[in-house]
């Protein structure tokens, strides 16, 4: 059989847990005695219930899931077991009459027991925390052993997850209602790798991804014309993307660097009314359910313009809801197409169509890539941008305010947009832009290089009893966000997933830390 060997190429799918309102229940079947049985020996002198529980993970192989409220301002304890029960062990350190331990495989989930009233008697219910784990590593290829960045990390047939940041390394947390699902990991031209999350035995994975071979006989090859594959794709956006609305949750950030330090970097969880596929003009609603930003208050000073992107930015490159040229047969004639590859992702195979202008055109047009599943012909990803030859002609479509003191010339525009398969559907899954530009001031010597990113990734969603939010409970996408009034919530951002940023964010984000207090010190005065 004839094998093609697929490039390596970034699919980004990022995904975060927000706070799940449901109750989980657990099964206690022979797992749960085979570990709660198991003898230890231990002492411990003075010790935090926390770090109790850490030296009796490691003497009993197991692992605690709990909300950390759970033992806020309790005393330091003394523990002593000489070969005995796990069970015996946990009573002595916790003796709490409303808590109770429930086992899936090694994970011991501490809940709290709540008594009721019914109608037959007096019964007891089981209601757990919805208690976290933070689990860390790296995702890399199997034999070169370098990073993979953007790799997709998430729990199969969920939106819980997040991706790895430029260096391969990433960073989740995990809910305990995810015990018994499947974490997956995801790249563009290699075997996905699987492992079951009651299975995880430590908090650091280093994950080695296999390039995949695809054979020619295992794709279907509908059209050599990549145009025509395209076309058809468009042609099919009514059955592979919702027809009704849909609720988003989406974890949102953005920053603005000058010469390669940050001025500003926001983080923000929204809750989006999404219109249907069919509703092509209507703007979707936004609240802002969480937000935190962090300013260089040294730096504010010089910005003299402002850039477009933004949420509506991410909004904006929906490709399949705002039809851009490339795809819109009413100007796909100014286009070259061609076939580039034929790949797999998350176990199935994926054409990847290459287009640019054709040449010697008035007006620059956007150049990239469209990945389109083989089976459902849905676009499951696209990389698009300006030709930097011709990002001079541009400087109006990106400036939203400007100054007569300042010029500014772009010289990067890339974006990204990929969709994720939910039960049939495509849905928005991530979207992000990149611009960078040369700003000269009239009255300094040197030039200074702006930069902007903005990026989204959906996080969770629902179909059934959609919300359709008032006005005044949102704010308009066009909003320029960093003017947005934001409210730090520490105790929220502990448990929130997000993007692993890369080390120059984390140094920026130490080297500031105090004026993101003093920040929100003063919103949270000024409410």
């Amino acid at each position: 059989m004839n094998k093609i060997k697929t490039y390596n190429l970034c699919l980004i799918k990022r995904l975060s847990i927000l706070f799940i309102l449901a109750f989980v229940c657990f099964n206690s079947g022979l797992a749960q005695t085979n570990v709660l049985d198991k003898k230890i020996q231990l002492v411990l002198n003075e010790t935090s219930i926390d770090n109790a529980l850490d030296s009796i993970e490691q003497k009993a192989d197991c692992y605690f899931t709990y909300s950390s409220d759970l033992f806020i301002n309790r005393k330091s304890v003394n523990l002593t077991a000489n070969n005995e029960k796990l069970s015996s062990v946990l009573r002595k350190l916790i003796p709490d009459k409303d808590l109770s331990f429930h086992v899936t495989n090694k994970h011991i989930v501490i809940v709290p027991v709540k008594e009721q009233v019914a109608k037959a008697g007096i019964t007891k219910e089981i209601i757990p925390y919805i208690s976290y784990r933070k689990i860390s590593g790296l995702v890399k290829d199997h034999n070169s052993k370098k990073a993979l960045p953007y790799a997709s990390i998430g729990i199969r047939g969920k939106h819980v997850g997040t991706i790895s940041n430029q260096d391969g390394e990433f960073s989740l947390s995990l809910s305990s209602e995810n015990l018994n699902d499947t974490l997956v990991f995801s790249y563009v031209g290699y075997q996905n790798a699987e492992i079951k999350v009651a299975d995880l035995n430590k908090n650091h994975l280093d994950i080695s991804l296999k390039e995949d071979f695809i054979s020619l006989q295992e794709v279907i090859i509908r059209n050599n014309d990549p145009l025509a594959i395209l076309n058809a794709a468009v042609n099919k956006f009514h059955i592979n993307y919702p027809q009704n609305p849909t609720n988003l949750t989406s974890f949102y950030r953005e920053s603005v660097l000058k010469n390669n330090k940050y001025m500003i970097y926001m983080e923000s969880v929204l809750d989006i009314y999404k219109h249907s596929y069919s509703n092509r003009t209507a703007l979707e609603r936004v609240k802002v359910f969480k937000s935190r930003k962090i300013y260089d208050v040294s730096r504010l000073d010089t910005i003299s313009f402002r850039l477009k992107g933004g949420i509506n930015g991410c909004l904006k490159l929906d490709i399949v809801k705002n039809l851009p040229e490339f795809l819109n047969e009413e100007f796909t004639h100014l286009y070259q197409y061609r076939l580039e590859d034929i790949s797999t992702y998350d176990n199935r195979s994926v054409y990847i169509i290459g287009f640019k202008p054709k040449p010697n055109l008035s007006d620059p047009l956007l150049e990239g890539r469209v990945f389109v599943e083989t089976n459902s012909l849905a676009i499951i990803r696209a990389e698009f941008g300006y030709n930097k030859m011709r990002l001079s002609e541009l400087r109006n479509r990106f400036i939203v305010k400007g100054s007569a003191k300042t010029k500014a010339r772009p010289t990067l525009v890339d974006y990204v947009v990929s969709y994720r398969n939910i039960d049939g559907k495509y849905y928005l899954n991530h979207a992000l832009g990149n611009l960078k530009f040369k700003v000269k001031n009239k009255k300094k010597l040197f030039s200074s290089i702006f930069s902007t990113s903005f990026e989204m990734a959906t996080t969770d969603l629902k179909t059934e009893d959609v919300l359709k939010f008032k006005y005044k409970e949102t704010i308009h996408p066009t909003t320029i966000f960093s003017n947005y009034k934001t409210t730090y919530d520490p105790n929220f951002w502990g448990k929130s997933n997000f993007i692993k940023p890369e080390e120059s964010i984390q140094d920026a984000l130490k080297r500031i830390n105090t004026s993101m207090q003093q920040v929100a010190l003063r919103n949270s005065d000024s409410n």
